[in-house]
């Protein structure tokens, strides 16, 4: 994953001033290095807007768990601080209802947020 991540950050035409990721992130565990290249890709004070399977902190401890779907749910504490370590600051957040799955409602949350200061720890 690390290697198709950096090749996109390379490769990438331009920089963007938005990022929607609806029903995208259940796909990843931990969020950090995903909102990492977000935030490369990305222009100051670009908006990045996406949803993401809620998990409590007690179903997570580590912030994300893996559900018998495959997919992954995360906590609303995981994707803010994963956000925050590269420079996003939250200005929308609501529970949600992302999809109906054999019948009945996910639970899920969608997050708004304002790129204000980039910042990585590593490259990638």
């Amino acid at each position: 994953l690390s290697n198709t991540l950096q090749s996109v950050v390379q490769n990438a035409p331009t920089a963007f001033d938005l990022i929607v990721a609806a029903d995208v992130l259940v796909y990843f565990g931990s969020l950090e290095k995903l909102l990492e290249v977000y935030a490369r890709l990305s222009v100051p004070g670009a908006r990045l807007i996406f949803t993401c399977e809620l998990a409590t902190e007690e179903e997570a401890p580590l912030g994300w768990r893996l559900l018998v779907s495959g997919r992954f749910s995360h906590t609303k504490l995981h994707a803010i601080e994963s956000a925050s370590k590269v420079g996003y600051e939250l200005v929308h957040y609501d529970e949600i209802v992302p999809r109906m799955e054999k019948g009945e409602p996910v639970r899920g949350h969608i997050f708004g947020f304002v790129l204000k200061n980039k910042h990585y720890e590593n490259e990638l």
